[in-house]
């Protein structure tokens, strides 16, 4: 029995009949750590991207250590084609200049500004993560939390993630025509965050949201890269959240320290073994929050969902942002929303890196 209908609302999306009798019992997502033999392919794959990244200190040396492997007697299937996706010129859409001026416009252009404090920065450098405190008022919350539900029904969640509801680039479709989630990409403060790790040439690259069901949400300690990153991250995010974060109820599990070891879990050894990655590691903590608390995280920061333990939702709605030269994972033009478009500002666009010469659909 479904304890309300709200909770009930999420379960039919999902496809799935009632709430667990267990909800602590672990239900792990299905990834490739459940067998062997796809553990073994992934971490020899993420062994070698890694290794290929950081044998070198500039694109265009990168450029040439993965064309020479792409020769090479045996390189891994498709390898190197992805990672020479990643180093093609011209991946940002605006000039440089926008995005400079958006940053001058938030007071970000200088490194030493007072957006952040000195103990935010340096979490953000030692720890890999910073919680930037209650950043969303009740109001919004409240507005926020229906959107998404009524969102859920027409989206439904997928399948895939098991029992974690999810819609993906919430804050350039229409169920942000009014700006209600402008803030969860345009933030000063998380810009800030965003900007000391990475520089002003950042852009967005995606947005989800995420909603643990009662007795689901775990997920296997991963990082939000593809391969092991030595030095300044390629990419950092953001967990908002909707709902309070609480020890019981899906928080996420991050490693502190973990962006700094240069390497990915997935191509990682537990006594000669790849690492499972639905298993705990030695130091990971808990990141909980009140409701409307944002915290930001370097991208190669090991962390994980855990699984809802409650019989309630647990909401929360995740930004991307990349430096401007890299790849994005969401097509900003194809998919942005004409109403959304219209509406926004200089500032906006240059974060979300798209100007009107690059819509075609409307």
């Amino acid at each position: 029995m479904l304890h309300t209908d709200e909770v009930a609302r999420y379960f039919k999306a999902a496809g799935i009949a009632e709430l667990p009798d267990d909800l602590n019992k672990l239900r792990p997502a299905s990834n490739d750590s459940h067998n062997p033999k796809l553990r073994l392919a992934s971490y020899e794959r993420c062994v070698a991207a890694t290794r290929l990244w950081n044998a070198a200190d500039t694109d265009e040396q990168r450029s040439q250590i993965i064309k020479d492997y792409a020769a090479s007697e045996a390189p891994i299937d498709g390898l190197a084609e992805l990672m020479q996706s990643f180093l093609t010129p011209g991946l940002h859409r605006l000039p440089p200049q926008e995005i400079e001026h958006s940053m001058e416009e938030l007071g970000l252009s200088e490194p030493n500004n007072n957006v952040l404090s000195r103990t935010e920065q340096q979490a953000l450098d030692t720890d890999g993560f910073v919680n930037l405190g209650v950043l969303l008022n009740e109001d919004q919350l409240s507005a926020m939390r229906k959107r998404y539900d009524d969102a859920i029904v027409a989206e439904p969640a997928q399948r895939r993630y098991d029992g974690i509801g999810r819609i993906n680039d919430t804050v350039v479709v229409p169920m942000n025509r009014d700006g209600l989630l402008d803030p969860i990409f345009n933030h000063p403060r998380l810009l800030a965050a965003v900007r000391h790790l990475m520089g002003v040439h950042i852009k967005y690259i995606g947005s989800s949201y995420h909603c643990s069901l009662p007795g689901y949400g775990h997920q296997g300690i991963h990082a939000d890269y593809i391969w092991g990153v030595e030095g300044p991250p390629e990419a950092v995010n953001a967990v908002w959240m909707i709902d309070a974060f609480t020890e019981h109820n899906g928080a996420t599990r991050v490693v502190p320290g973990s962006h700094r070891w240069a390497r990915h879990p997935t191509g990682d050894l537990v006594n000669g073994e790849p690492r499972n990655r639905d298993e705990p590691v030695e130091g990971q903590v808990l990141i909980t929050g009140a409701a409307g608390s944002c915290f930001v995280y370097n991208a190669h920061l090991w962390h994980g969902g855990t699984q809802n333990q409650t019989p309630r939702l647990r909401r929360a709605q995740h930004a991307f942002f990349s430096r401007s030269n890299r790849p994005s994972s969401t097509d900003v033009p194809a998919v942005i929303d004409e109403t959304v478009f219209k509406r926004l500002g200089r500032l906006e666009r240059a974060i979300l890196d798209v100007g009107p010469e690059h819509i075609g659909q409307f």
